[in-house]
């Protein structure tokens, strides 16, 4: 077993063992308090019999959201870390630093991908859902090494996702194509639980698993969490994302449209609009 594989197990007994209920109090408000966590959404402090329960805490009220199918929201509450076009096969963990796609999802994946890296950091809420409507064809869990998935650690380690601990999601979005979601493990998140596959979280070889029919997923779902902070990777074609690297997004914002409706939309400016006097004429 890798040291970050033994360290992480360490951690999690930690964390899913009830002190007595005021040491317990005091520990997750340490917690709350070290990494500034906001607990406007959730439930009490008081209410978290370990830090588990503190760490996968989920929202007391859905948070509203576009329903629109040309849209697609944020997974999570988390930072861009990367973003960009698979190119030849690779992507980037992190400027800098890339790792073959084919090697990450286990197989190989047409031209045409753009993939966005979602970090969930230690103080995030860490359930993660369904950007927009899915069906999930497939499944495959990896294991691997619990590598730090922080900034710091992917500017110094190679191909840190291709190493880690995995899930991926192969499924289908409303437009036909392949959209795949891959929740990455990480130092002290030694668990990945995903809803609708309870038994995934404790898989210890790799194994995968079909779905036929799929498991349909309605925009918004739940699909799982965990246990600490992490990192989501999106690999989807023919969305336009809004989004810059380093910002800070949050479950349920909008984050990209379909080029289908972009299209539309540029088919109905005029040709002319172009032309760098248009609008100054039409005003005139």
């Amino acid at each position: 077993m890798h040291y970050t594989n033994m360290l992480s197990l360490c951690f999690e007994r930690f964390a899913r063992y009830r002190f007595h209920p005021r040491l317990q109090r005091w520990i997750n408000a340490a917690y709350v308090k070290i990494f500034d966590i906001k607990l406007d959404e959730f439930d009490t402090l008081a209410s978290f019999p370990n830090l588990n329960a503190l760490f996968t805490r989920s929202l007391v009220k859905m948070r509203p959201f576009d329903k629109a199918k040309f849209h697609l929201i944020a997974p999570c509450d988390s930072r861009i870390m990367e973003m960009g076009l698979c190119q030849e096969d690779y992507a980037m963990q992190i400027k800098g630093k890339s790792y073959r796609v084919s090697d990450f999802v286990r197989k190989k994946l047409e031209e045409g991908y753009y993939f966005v890296n979602f970090y969930l950091s230690p103080r995030d809420y860490h359930r993660f859902h369904a950007p927009l409507n899915l069906k999930v064809k497939y499944l495959e869990f990896i294991q691997g090494k619990l590598l730090s998935v922080c900034e710091k650690s992917l500017l110094k380690h190679n191909e840190v996702f291709t190493q880690n601990k995995r899930v991926v999601l192969e499924c289908e979005d409303e437009f036909g194509e392949s959209f795949y979601l891959i929740a990455v493990g990480a130092l002290n998140v030694g668990k990945i639980q995903i809803n609708f596959a309870p038994e995934v979280v404790e898989f210890k070889e790799s194994q995968s698993v079909s779905f036929e029919p799929p498991i349909s997923l309605q925009k918004g779902d739940e699909i799982g969490s965990f246990l600490m902070g992490s990192t989501i990777v999106l690999l989807t074609k023919n969305w336009h994302y809004d989004l810059k690297i380093g910002e800070e997004v949050y479950f349920g914002q909008c984050i990209a449209a379909h080029s289908s409706k972009t299209q539309t939309i540029e088919s109905q400016i005029p040709k002319d609009s172009q032309d760098s006097n248009y609008f100054e004429d039409k005003s005139s």
